[in-house]
């Protein structure tokens, strides 16, 4: 078994990890947006799938962490999804 003081140091960076995730997946999104924007299709849907793959990393990830340190990524994550969902049905 773990330390809990080794434990809870490795959940806060796993904390910090999945919030770069979560932001690097809005940014994708937004990436995606402006690519589709300028008439750039090809490239708004290489980002879109690199934002589905950071949100199915997330997922899994979540799994490490305990209820109460995986709940605030729930509501980024329905977001994130609703996001993605919203640029590919622009398409």
């Amino acid at each position: 078994m773990a330390h809990p003081v080794r434990r809870k140091l490795a959940d806060k960076i796993l904390i910090q990890f999945l919030e770069a995730d979560v932001d690097i997946g809005f940014g994708l999104v937004d990436e995606a947006k402006a690519y589709r924007a300028s008439g750039q299709t090809e490239f708004s849907a290489r980002a879109l799938q690199e934002a589905e793959q950071i949100l199915v990393g997330i997922e899994r990830q979540l799994h490490d962490l305990s209820d109460a340190d995986s709940v605030p990524f729930l509501l980024l994550l329905v977001e994130l999804r609703r996001e993605i969902e919203a640029v590919e049905r622009e398409g």
